[in-house]
């Protein structure tokens, strides 16, 4: 649960977007390396989820989880099938994955409006900072 809401305006967000991306930056490396490791379990952990909604009266809303969701990898003919498993690790004799800096983030974009949520102060406080300084 949020304990922290930030409301931002698109440009505002745009500074805390690439500090986000900075801090996910070496965090990505591990975790590319982590699903390399597991790739023969057929798993894959991905570090963010997007979801896009249209609301009725047209507007479209973004959502952007930072966190850990577990895919199963099913091979068809056609291609690769993913299959969402949860948040949890699925097989308790995998290695422990990397952790995500910003996991627990959650950013909602709605035309010109950002909210940002976060349960972490250290991340409300990042937030807070790249503010101040922009």
């Amino acid at each position: 649960m949020a304990k922290y809401v930030i409301k931002l305006n698109v440009n505002q967000y745009e500074n805390i977007y690439r500090e986000i991306k900075l801090l996910l930056s070496s965090f990505l490396t591990e975790l590319y390396r982590y699903n390399k490791m597991i790739k023969n379990w057929n798993y894959y952990l991905k570090p963010i989820h997007i979801v896009v909604k249209k609301r009725s009266n047209g507007e479209i809303v973004k959502y952007i989880y930072y966190g850990r969701y577990w895919y199963r990898l099913a091979r068809k003919p056609s291609g690769i099938k993913w299959i969402y498993i949860g948040r949890e690790k699925p097989v308790r004799n995998l290695p422990d994955p990397p952790s995500n800096p910003v996991e627990g983030l959650v950013v909602k974009i709605a035309g010109d409006e950002v909210v940002v949520l976060t349960g972490s102060r250290e991340i409300y406080e990042l937030i807070n900072s790249v503010l101040i300084s922009s």
